[in-house]
């Protein structure tokens, strides 16, 4: 007794097939039956979960019923999904143990595609090839791969492997040719939506889109074939960025996305790639193995553009593909598996007709009729007669829906589900798109013609019975068949014969001899839009009914409406739209490469983009910049070693350098690792040679050695549940062991560190992770205190914040004991700190001892994510009398040159006047090395401690003046903060720079010329002198036209606001003293001739990116907060607006500014503002009405610079880019009616700068 053999497709588009003595008997699709299109089968509670996915039971059931068996009678049950396989746990879980124990395994997706193509294609022998967007995931070699395409020869009964692609699973969305299609097919807009969120792409769309595109020589190429190989590259990473670089520049949002011109080439490309990629693959294996026949299955294979492009230019002598090629054939694949694998049968009958369902009984088409008699009338035709009654109807220019037998196996209606029409009407194609089908406009319908006719009409030499070839329609016909000739000139044949489809073989030779012309009838599937095909009689009438389709035969019922009359080809037509047609764009359009380098260095180096928003360059790197690693134009990152992500063999890491990074376990044994951008660096810095990567990589991150080292031991635990290892290197610091304190014991605050070569590092670390273990920082500090950054502690308050704010807990004895001035008792210092770490910095004059009490000898204060030992700012106390110079406390100044100075990575960073050595300190988390300089030998004690304190190995601190410790040296930046204070001391140290404030300032300027290396920079908080006439000061002391500078300005203080604060003293001033000291600063400031001092920041590029270079000076808020990078941000908008392509570029306003416009009661005039929120570059402008109607056209419009420098506007526009309100973008973020007039009006065009007053550090804080 013949033995039946089941299979089933669990993935998308579920199906069930039976296989006996090698005969396909029944094939049918789960969304047939329970009308579902591509019935994935997921439960609600579990949507996307494969290992939970339905078996479909309606379709097991319908082949039990059409062969009249129970389940028992099969002898396998084969099942199969793409992906991980869960098929055979599924089926052995939903059958008792009498059918599980026939369950089967087929060895992979594509060898089940494999198996459906060539078992029945009637070939002795051919290549086979599955292709599709994914098939088997399974652990290989170091990790786990997906089936891209796989590659047999088929010899009789036997297929040999000869090649199978495979791509990383967790990258494979972006890197196999399905996906790629699928993903086009998406962004076009071509996709069904589903139950649970999910959705399915419709890839045949794209296929009929790309006949109206284009191509574009300029944009990338995405499938580069390997010479001599049956490989392909494949970059994910480079197509996902160039489609979205296509998107920023041509997208405007507007209308369905398959209109937009971009889509449509878009579309051509995606089919031009796939065509020369799959005949690169079949000509090398064509040539290996001398094979000229090919079967085809996969998702691929219904690609018939493809599979005629594969034929004709690879010369075979002939091609099968199977008719359900998709994954809704996998089920066949299965069946015919088993047959061949396990019962080790040998028959190959091959299949002529696709027509695998269940015919319907006579009953239920009588039922059906029955059902809907109020509105139908039904005539019974024989054979004969129906085809006569379907000729003469469509030769009238009707439309007929036809019914017969068992439906097709697959997405094509061949003829027993079918909507015919006669495409020698000139708008049938219109007609059935808008009124029947219901679908988009472009889209083409198949022809079916007599097999000996075809290659009259079509260049096509062999058969196509499952429409599964485009070929070319020979130019004469276009015009007499209108409505099967594509946009190209091409349409989807089937061909057919009378002994597979005797109805439409003689129904074809009818209407030639009614109409004369080709025997050539249009076909397509009797379904609407986004439904299955029809199954039953009764879905038949109901659609027929609810479109305008004018007749149905129903096997040999012939039927009409009752209530309406059949329309005319001309009544269908009357008041038809004439529907748009896509268009690709013009031709010649430019590469986006510098687009998609942009968006790269936004999503991997951190570079501010032109053209993309923060919200938009998040999204993006969630959608795509985990195929980073497969990248062939950008192959640079900024990773320590080589980007890799799988990180073992089940552990990966899936990039997301703009959110959150995922390790995830692919077993599903460990819950998947949320990282950061900085961990996961780390992470992959950890899993290189510590000695490759430690230097570059702590620059990146912006981390001393000792975080970094701290980081890395973090990352290090987190990843040992995934069993990933790493270099131990990393976690082992290498420094020398901690110095003996030298004899002089405790005097002399951090005496030992005259000594360069002392050695505290493990102490200090231990001190370190004390402060950072209790929340020593600045936020949690300011929070407790309740005030808006250290520096607005006040003398008054000390107590009152000891006594009152803070709580009697570590954190709390920790801001006493180093920031209020509070003595604590021993016992509690010595349990915060241990005994140890105390005795240490008791001997190194940190600590304070007086009977059992303990106080501190310097404050510690925080800036820039450091801890900094400094004098006391508020000497209060008697034994706070020095004998040298202070240690300056982080004040504004200081503080503010850390927020602002940029911070892109440099190898040399010099530090003038560098005092507690904040500013070098902070520049070696982004310099190689940094030498700091200052005059005063406790400065340099002080740095060298910090230093260590904040575990920072490549800093250097340097006794003497300026320059002088560093002749011969340049440095990529040089930071200064040198006394600037305008005063009447004369000496030039701690805090006074000269009468007017500018010797040592002057000094710094006029030779760091010298001392900086090509396109360097220097960046200097002091106080600005009568800022109207910097520029040309500046000019001067630089001297030179190589300078790119930015002065940032606050207010002017006039002389009481400026002296008042310099002339209060420590330890017991009277107010007799305070009046002299009054009198003598505010002399000096008239003497001086200072008309206002403001306090601000310089900074110097030394570029020339102007003729005669530029100095910009622009009013900020003193920064509270970091704006470095809006500081690196308006020099990159500097270089473009200099650039020779700048009046290429659209102008945008900054994505935070606001434009305000208030109007009061009365008579109140109006006012106009801009402003940026939250920025403290940025102050609020006064503004008048004329630019802020102009400002509000160019938000709008984006128009072309050059659309807009003339005289007229020219200086107002690059003053407010100059201030940061107007940017240059390449390209606009939205689209509009672009007007290059601008509104004019009597007013000038003028712009006011509010400045907000600062007090900077100074003296003034030291108060009695």
């Amino acid at each position: 007794m013949s033995q039946l053999h089941m299979g089933i497709n669990l993935g998308h588009d579920r199906s069930v097939s039976v296989v006996s003595d090698g005969k396909l008997l029944v094939s049918i699709e789960q969304e047939r039956l329970d009308r579902i299109k591509h019935s994935v089968g997921f439960m609600y509670q579990s949507p996307g979960e494969m290992r939970h996915i339905q078996v479909p039971g309606e379709c097991i059931r319908y082949c039990l019923d059409m062969l009249d068996v129970p389940l028992a009678a099969m002898d396998t049950i084969t099942a199969n999904m793409p992906g991980i396989d869960f098929s055979p746990e599924i089926m052995r879980g939903k059958f008792s143990r009498d059918i599980a124990c026939k369950v089967q395994t087929v060895p992979g997706h594509h060898l089940a595609h494999a198996y459906s193509a060539y078992w029945p294609s009637g070939f002795e022998e051919s290549l086979v090839l599955s292709v599709d967007a994914s098939g088997l995931t399974s652990r290989k070699g170091p990790g786990w791969d997906t089936e891209s395409y796989s590659l047999y020869a088929g010899n009789g009964t036997e297929l040999e492997l000869l090649h199978d692609e495979g791509v990383r699973a967790h990258l494979a969305q972006l890197s196999t040719l399905g996906f790629v299609y699928e993903y086009v097919s998406r962004k076009a807009g071509f996709e069904t939506k589903v139950n649970s969120g999910l959705s399915f792409p419709e890839s045949g769309k794209l296929m009929g889109l790309a006949a109206y595109g284009g191509p574009q020589p300029a944009w990338e190429q995405w499938f580069r074939p390997v010479k001599d190989s049956l490989s392909l590259e494949i970059s994910a990473y480079d197509i996902f960025l160039e489609i979205e670089a296509l998107e920023k520049k041509y997208d405007t949002g507007q209308g369905k996305p398959y209109f937009r011109p971009w889509l449509v080439d878009l579309a051509y490309k995606a089919q031009m790639e796939l065509e020369n990629a799959l005949c690169h693959i079949v000509e090398v294996a064509m040539r290996r193995t001398g094979l000229k026949r090919l079967c085809i299955a996969g998702g691929i294979g219904l690609n018939s553009v493809a599979n005629y492009k594969v034929l004709t230019q690879c010369g075979l002598d002939d091609i099968f593909i199977f008719p359900a090629a998709g994954d809704n054939g996998i089920s066949a694949g299965c069946a015919y598996w088993a047959y061949a694998t396990v019962e080790k049968g040998t028959e190959r009958p091959k299949l002529k007709a696709a027509t695998l369902g269940k015919p319907r009984s006579r009953d239920e088409i009588d039922k059906a009729v029955e059902d809907y008699e109020d509105l139908v009338v039904v005539e019974r035709h024989d054979h004969d007669g129906m085809v006569k009654k379907v000729a003469d109807a469509l030769a009238e220019g009707h439309i007929v829906a036809r019914f017969e037998g068992g439906c097709e196996s697959g997405p094509r209606a061949l003829g027993h589900r079918s909507i015919l029409a006669d495409p020698a009407f000139l708008r049938m194609k219109d007609v059935i798109n808008a009124r029947v089908k219901f679908r988009e406009a472009f889209r083409p319908f198949a022809p079916f013609v007599p097999l000996e006719r075809a290659n009259e009409v079509f260049v096509l030499e062999t058969e196509s019975p499952f429409m599964l070839l485009v070929a070319e329609i020979r130019k004469e016909f276009h015009s007499l068949l209108p409505s099967i000739t594509h946009a190209d000139g091409t349409g989807r044949v089937q061909t057919c014969t009378r002994e597979t489809n005797r109805f439409f073989y003689e129904l074809c030779h009818a209407v030639e001899d009614i109409r004369e012309g080709p025997p050539v009838l249009l076909n397509t599937s009797f379904n609407v839009a986004g439904q299955p095909i029809v199954e039953t009689p009764e879905q038949a009438i109901k659609t027929f009914l609810r479109t305008d389709i004018d007749y149905l035969a129903l096997e040999d019922c012939w039927i009409y409406r009752k209530h309406a009359p059949v329309k005319a080809y001309e009544d269908h037509v009357a008041d038809l739209v004439d529907e748009e047609l896509p268009a690709g764009l013009s031709p010649g359009q430019p590469s986006v490469r510098s687009l998609m380098s942009e968006l790269d260095a936004a999503l991997y180096e951190g570079i501010e983009p032109e053209n993309w928003s923060p919200e938009e360059i998040a999204e993006i790197s969630r959608k795509g910049a985990f195929y980073k690693e497969t990248s062939r134009l950008f192959p640079d990152h900024q990773y320590a070693g080589e980007l890799r992500t799988q990180l073992g063999p089940d552990t990966i890491l899936l990039l997301d350098p703009k959110g959150q990074s995922r390790v995830v376990d692919q077993t599903e044994h460990q819950p998947p690792l949320l990282l950061d951008h900085t961990e996961v660096q780390i992470l992959l810095a950890f899993l290189t040679k510590k000695e490759e990567g430690a230097a570059p990589l702590r620059a990146a991150l912006g981390l001393t050695p000792m975080e970094l080292r701290h980081e890395m031991a973090l990352v290090a635990e987190k990843l040992e549940r995934f069993g990933v290892e790493g270099d131990p290197d990393w976690l082992d610091s290498g420094l020398p062991g901690d110095s003996p304190l030298p004899d002089t014991g405790t005097e002399g605050t951090f005496q030992a560190f005259e000594d360069p070569q002392f050695a505290s590092w493990h102490s200090l670390e231990e001190f370190h992770r004390c402060l950072t273990l209790h929340g020593y920082g600045e936020q949690g500090i300011v929070d407790l205190l309740g005030v808006d950054s250290l520096q607005q502690i006040e003398p008054t308050h000390l107590a009152y914040f000891a006594s009152h704010r803070l709580p009697d807990d570590e954190l709390g004895d920790l801001v006493r004991l180093f920031l209020l001035r509070s003595a604590l008792p021993r016992n509690s210092v010595e349990e915060i700190l241990g005994r140890s770490l105390y005795e240490r910095l008791l001997g190194l004059g940190l600590l304070r001892q007086g009977g059992e009490q303990v106080s501190s000898a310097v404050d510690i204060f925080c800036s820039g994510g450091m801890f900094f030992a400094t004098d006391h700012r508020y000497m209060l106390l008697e034994g706070d009398r020095l004998e040298e110079d202070p240690v300056m406390y982080i004040g504004m100044d200081s503080h503010g040159l850390v927020q602002t100075a940029p911070r892109e990575p440099c190898e040399e960073l010099l530090d003038l006047c560098c005092g507690s050595g904040v500013q070098g300190l902070v520049g070696s988390r982004y310099a190689s090395r940094v030498v700091g300089v200052d005059l005063n030998p406790r400065a340099i004690r002080f740095a060298r401690f910090n230093a260590q304190l904040n575990g920072v190995e490549n800093y250097e601190a340097r006794l003497g003046s300026l320059y002088s410790v560093v002749e011969g040296e340049t440095f990529d930046v040089i930071l200064g903060n040198p006394p600037f204070v305008p005063s009447p001391e004369t000496d030039l140290k701690f805090r006074d720079g000269g009468n007017n404030g500018e010797a040592i300032l002057r000094e710094i300027v006029k030779h760091a010329d010298s001392h900086l290396k090509a396109c360097g920079r220097l960046c200097i908080v002091t106080d600005l002198v009568d800022t109207g006439s910097y520029e040309s000061r500046l000019r001067e002391w630089w001297g030179g036209d190589s300078l790119e500078a930015l002065v940032l300005t606050t207010a002017d203080r006039d002389e009481i606001l400026f002296s008042v604060p310099h002339c209060h003293a420590p330890f017991g001033q009277s107010i007799e003293q305070f009046n002299a000291e009054l009198k003598r600063w505010v002399d000096n400031y008239r003497e001086s001739g200072l008309e206002g001092v403001n306090f601000g920041y310089i900074l110097v590029w030394k570029e020339q990116l102007v003729p005669g270079g530029a100095v910009t000076l622009r009013t900020i808020h003193n920064p509270s907060s970091p704006m470095h990078q809006e500081v690196s941000s308006w020099l990159v908008q500097r270089r473009i607006w200099a650039s020779t392509d700048a009046t290429n570029y659209h102008m945008s306003l900054h994505p935070s500014v606001r434009l305000r416009s208030e109007y009061g009661s009365g008579n109140q005039s109006p006012s106009w503002e801009v402003d940026v929120a939250d920025n403290d570059f940025f102050t609020t402008y006064v503004i008048g009405e004329t630019i802020y109607q102009e400002l509000r056209r160019i938000d709008a419009d984006q128009p072309l610079l050059g659309s807009r420098l003339i005289p007229a506007d020219a200086e107002w526009i690059e003053d407010l880019h100059r201030k940061g309100i107007i940017r240059l973008v390449r390209y606009p973020r939205h689209s509009g009616e672009k007007d290059a007039s601008s509104l004019r009006s009597a007013d000038q065009f003028q712009i006011e700068e509010m400045a907000t007053k600062t007090t900077p550090t100074c003296l003034s804080s030291y108060l009695g």
